[in-house]
Formats: structure tokens, sequence, C-alpha cells
């Protein structure tokens, strides 16, 4: 039986993972947290350059960070250290950030969907990198406006709702006769090549919307869909 004059401890809820080696995206530059500082030691560098997996920025999925302590250049950027956290970094390089879409896409959320988690780090590299993961960072008003070579995900809006969603040839399928009477006034695409990629994130957005909605979007209840008997997965058919 609880007795109403105990106390208990309360928690805060936090939407970050704070002890976490991580990035947090703005529009004018790159913070890093104090928890990569105290690992990578951030306090023996005094630069860091940008590296991209692709030589299409536009078509980069990862972002490396390389810290040094060469020439500040125009591929390398100050590393600044926080004010009122000393062990905090930021890196300011907003034209950067605005020339690569889902760095640019990332910048404009909210609190944790700014921050992005590092991945192979330790205090014998002076490197780490952090996954750029797709967002429906690019967006047109009609499928003429897509680059016919393009291969991803894409959704379908109408008034800030999302009304379907899909992979495949993006143009192509954008084009397809049986979507002329579709209501819509914007179509929101991601960049990938990789087939099998295409089918991961078009499950996951698809499955992200069902448990948010508890359906489908409009179209993709008409196209129909089946689920995986054993995984749960949504696929469009």
């Amino acid at each position: 039986m609880t007795r109403i004059n105990e106390w208990h401890p309360w928690k805060r809820e936090s939407h970050f993972k704070l002890a976490e080696p991580s990035i947090t995206v703005d529009v004018n530059g790159i913070h890093l947290n104090a928890a990569l500082s105290n690992i990578v030691n951030l306090t023996q560098f005094r630069n860091v350059s940008l590296e991209y997996n692709h030589p299409d920025i536009s078509k980069a999925d990862k972002v490396r960070f390389v810290l040094n302590n060469e020439e500040e250049s125009d591929h390398n950027f100050k590393l600044t250290r926080g004010r009122t956290i000393r062990h905090r970094f930021f890196v300011s390089c907003r034209d950067l950030i605005r020339s690569q879409p889902r760095l640019n896409a990332i910048s404009q959320r909210t609190r944790s969907g700014k921050r992005l988690y590092a991945k192979q780090y330790n205090r014998d590299v002076n490197s780490f990198y952090v996954d750029l993961n797709p967002c429906f960072e690019l967006s047109v008003e009609k499928a003429d406006d897509i680059p016919s070579d393009v291969k991803g995900i894409y959704r379908y809006l109408h008034a800030g709702e999302i009304v379907y969603i899909g992979r495949g040839r993006i143009r192509k399928r954008c084009k397809s006769t049986e979507r002329r009477s579709w209501t819509y006034d914007k179509i929101e695409y991601a960049h990938i090549e990789a087939e099998q990629s295409q089918i991961f994130w078009e499950d996951k957005f698809l499955n992200d919307f069902k448990a948010d909605n508890n359906r489908l979007p409009r179209y993709n209840e008409v196209s129909g869909a089946a689920t995986n008997k054993e995984t749960g997965v949504i696929r469009v058919i």
C-alpha cells in the first residue's frame, strides 16, 4: 500500500540519449556533444574536415568527420568550444548544410530530430561518421520536375496529409496513368539507388504511418498492401 506522505524521485524524460556520442545539426552548424568529445578527445584537435561517401553531395547517405590540426581552409572547419559547456564543440558550416539536402532537412527539425549518433569512433582514430537516413528531403509540385533517372522512395501529400508512399524509379512511377485522378499538391522524395534499401525504407515509413494513424495512406489502401505474417511488415503490392 502506498502512503500519501511518502516521497518518490521523479525522473525527467529526455528525447536524447545524452550519454551516447552524437552530433546535433542546426541551420548554422553542427554541435558535437560532451560524450563524443570525451571519447575522441576533441581538445587535442583544432579543426575538422567533412567528407561524403558519394561524389554527388546530394546523393550522399553518410558524412565522415576527420579531426586534424591542419590549417583552416574552405574544406577544413574550425572546432569551437561551447560557451556554457566546455566539453561540447561547435562547427560553423551553414553553407555546407544548405548544400546537402538531407543535412538541410535535418536542420529544420525540432529537438531530437536534429540529433545523429556517431559511429566507428575511439581514441585511436581521428574520425567518426554519421548516417544521413532518407527523410523525403527533396520536393516538387509535379512529376515532370523530378529527374528521369532518380530512384528511391517518395510520397504524395495533400494539404499536409501523406496520401501515398512508394518506391522505384520515381518519375516513371509518378507518371503512371492510374494516378492522373489522384488529388495531391506536393511530391517529396529521397534518392536511394539500391533496391533492397528502397524496400527497407518504404516498409519503415509505411509501418510508421500505420502505427500513428491505424491505417495506410489513402492511395496505398486503394492500391492494396500485403502484410508478412512472420515479420508483420507491410508491403505495397
